[in-house]
């Protein structure tokens, strides 16, 4: 038995659509007794929308960056909060620096946060202070550059040094996650949570926030063509396509 790991914007939905030839595949793999699942920095509800929409066959689902992990079911098996006074601390630091987009993840959902009621556009948005900080699996800020965003990403990682990891899905946005987590950590507990022993693990993605599962030594990860120019130059192995990777494999 094998396991394929995907991450799913630029990787397994390209272009705002999953291909008929990915999900044909996607059925082919698990006819063949193989598991199929998502890792993504999306939610768990946010990946499960999407996976539902176009109607594509999971085994399992690793949300926000590896923070939470969850069945074919949607039973959460795994969480890894920040401390709640880190990502307190965390968000008013992130708003120094004038982010277009700040938000809260947890497990089956997100929410937009804001500094303070002055600056709120709307009742969808928190003020720090009415954030469940207890459970908080991810902190997303969005910049108006690859310059400011890597800025802000260097800032707190020097700030909240051993806390915290900065991860970026884009060049222009980054999610802060509990140290020690990543997609690769988050693929691992899956294994053991399941006492699952495949004959090997692939991994796909496009993003910085990939790259713990596609250079993991425990794992065979492959960059998708159209990755970020950064993930191209570490990954030597490339597909074209979830489908194409599957074929290799099957």
């Amino acid at each position: 038995m094998k396991i394929l790991a995907s991450d799913y914007d630029g990787t397994l939905n390209v272009g705002g659509t999953v291909s008929k030839e990915n999900i044909e595949a996607i059925q082919k793999w698990r006819a063949a007794g193989n598991l199929f699942g998502l890792v993504s920095g999306r939610n768990l509800g946010s990946i499960k929308r999407f996976l539902d929409k176009d109607n594509v066959p999971y085994d399992f689902m690793v949300g926000c960056n590896g923070s939470v992990i969850a069945d074919a079911q949607g039973n959460a098996t795994e969480h890894n909060c920040i401390p709640a006074r880190v990502a307190k601390a965390l968000f008013a630091e992130i708003f120094r620096y004038e982010a277009q987009y700040v938000s809260a993840s947890y497990d089956w959902g997100s929410v937009h946060v804001e500094a303070s009621t002055d600056l709120r556009a709307d009742d969808t948005y928190l003020t720090i202070d009415e954030v469940r900080l207890d459970r908080v699996l991810e902190v997303s800020g969005w910049f108006t550059c690859p310059e400011h965003a890597l800025t802000v990403r260097n800032a707190c990682e020097t700030m909240f040094a051993g806390q915290i990891n900065g991860l970026m899905p884009t060049v222009q946005s980054i999610d802060f996650v509990c140290a020690g987590t990543d997609k690769a950590s988050g693929i691992r507990k899956l294994v053991q949570s399941r006492g699952i022993d495949p004959e090997i693990i692939l991994t796909v993605g496009d993003g910085d926030n990939d790259l713990s599962m596609l250079l993991s030594p425990d794992f065979c990860g492959y960059a998708m063509q159209n990755s970020m120019p950064a993930v191209l130059e570490q990954v030597s192995r490339r597909t074209e396509s979830v489908a194409h990777l599957i074929e290799e494999y099957l």
